[in-house]
């Protein structure tokens, strides 16, 4: 059975209680003591007179026998009056001894009484301190249970002598085996010499302690735990004992890292937003006939990489981009995807959830925007006539990573410029196909203008696992 912990003010009260009982038990035994004594003086006492009238009955036979003796009567006289006077003292000595012996033993009954009296007193006070502790042992016992952290009481000498329920649940030890040092038995060995020492080095400086440290669950897995320590001191100042709280901070220490890598990631996506905006204000303005041109242009490439921010925002946690979410926000920006009133001027056809990585979603939603944009002012979707099919699918390339093959097809587009003629719009979206996607997601591209409208292949490696790491490798 665990011992637990009781409140210091019951403690000592039990010990004064206690203290008050021996003295009372003390003072009965020397009020005893005394009382035997005077039983001891009048016996003796006793034997004296016996002594006494036994020597003057003898020293009567004498007189009467040596009556006829011629002895002078003066002598007899005077012999037989110093045996009565010895005798007469004797028995003045036993009635005064009598006396202080009723005396005394009148007071030892009255002390006696006292002393029962008293010591019942005190027995009930301590019975009823005892009941105290306990219902106060109990309920301190109950509350420590109630609380979700794992309780802990030490020694001033570091070795542990409690713990509440909770921590018996969670590691699977017993009091044999957790108490003392036991508890470094279900840190990881990785971090127990380091919570070893910090251990050892807050009981020398007396001073509280902290330490974050992975514990063994009965299950064998490791959670994070940040464990104190506050020393308990006496009226001296000296630690007497130290009470602790373990707690669960697993999850907490999980969202940091987590965080740590959102940063990471958001840095770098932070750069390469940067990057991609300066390209598009520069890009905007050189393919741009006049600053509203240019004002339009910008207006449209933002708007675009707005949406893609949107849906990075949105994701779940952990999650990624998947290209059908991608290509639908985009061209749901511009045209309807579904309804009556042009049903059949847009096709996707192509597997759902199909992830990206994060840093390639931005590029290939700028990608996307031009081909959509493109068909919008020049292309199929200008014209009555035209129509928009994209299709795509994932292509097994082993040993490498599966590729993302889509293929964005216009048809029913009149008066197509020649192979060789510069594209409409200033060629921005071309020149982004052919070069950025290539360069940056490491890309296969073909952009061509065929006889009925724009076909563009782009085939992109997915990425092969989700990675908990660097987000640049994302």
């Amino acid at each position: 059975m665990t011992q637990k912990p009781g409140t210091e003010t019951d403690a000592q009260e039990a010990s004064r209680l206690r203290d008050e009982v021996e003295q009372l038990r003390t003072a009965l035994e020397s009020s005893v003591e005394d009382n035997t004594r005077l039983i001891e003086d009048r016996n003796r006492l006793l034997e004296r007179v016996t002594s006494l009238a036994r020597d003057l009955r003898t020293a009567s036979l004498e007189y009467t026998a040596t009556s006829s003796v011629a002895t002078s009567e003066d002598v007899k006289s005077e012999r037989l009056s110093q045996s009565e006077e010895e005798l007469r003292v004797a028995f003045e000595e036993l009635q005064v001894l009598t006396e202080e012996l009723e005396s005394a033993n009148t007071s030892l009954q009255l002390a006696n009484r006292d002393l029962d009296r008293r010591v019942d007193e005190r027995t009930r006070q301590i019975a009823n301190a005892n009941a105290a502790l306990q219902v106060s042992e109990t309920a301190l016992g109950a509350i420590a249970d109630v609380v979700p952290d794992l309780l802990w009481r030490a020694e001033n000498n570091g070795a542990v002598t409690w713990y509440n329920t909770r921590w018996y649940d969670y590691t699977g030890q017993t009091a044999e085996t957790a108490n003392g040092s036991g508890w470094a038995e279900v840190v990881h060995p990785d971090d127990r010499q380091g919570s070893h020492d910090a251990w050892t080095s807050a009981l020398d400086s007396g001073q509280s302690f902290q330490r974050q440290h992975r514990i063994r669950h009965r299950s064998g897995e490791y959670r994070w735990f940040l464990v104190r320590g506050e020393p308990l001191r006496n009226a001296h100042g000296r630690v007497c004992q130290w009470f602790g709280a373990v707690t669960d901070i697993h999850e907490l220490i999980q969202l940091q890292e987590r965080q740590a890598i959102l940063m990471a990631e958001l840095q770098h996506r932070t750069r390469n937003l940067m990057a991609i905006v300066e390209t598009v204000v520069r890009k905007s303005l050189a393919g741009s006939r006049d600053i509203a041109d240019a004002r339009d242009r910008i207006s449209e490439r933002f708007g675009a990489l707005s949406r893609v921010q949107g849906l990075l925002s949105r994701r779940p946690d952990g999650a990624r981009v998947t290209f059908d979410a991608l290509l639908s926000e985009e061209l749901s920006a511009h045209v309807p995807l579904s309804g009556d009133s042009e049903p059949l001027r847009v096709t996707l056809d192509g597997p759902a959830n199909v992830e990206l990585r994060s840093m390639h979603v931005q590029i290939l939603a700028l990608g996307l925007h031009e081909l959509t944009t493109n068909a919008i002012k020049y292309g199929a979707l200008t014209h009555p006539e035209g129509r928009l099919v994209v299709r795509w699918q994932v292509r097994q390339a082993p040993p490498g990573p599966d590729h993302l093959v889509v293929d964005w097809r216009e048809s029913g587009v009149p008066g197509m410029p020649g192979p060789d003629e510069p594209a409409r719009g200033g060629g921005y979206g071309r020149q982004l196909i052919e070069r950025a996607l290539p360069y940056q997601l490491g890309a296969k591209t073909d952009f061509r203008f065929e006889s009925d409208g724009v076909h563009c292949v782009i085939d992109l490696p997915l990425p092969a696992a989700k990675s908990g790491g660097d987000p640049n490798h994302d």
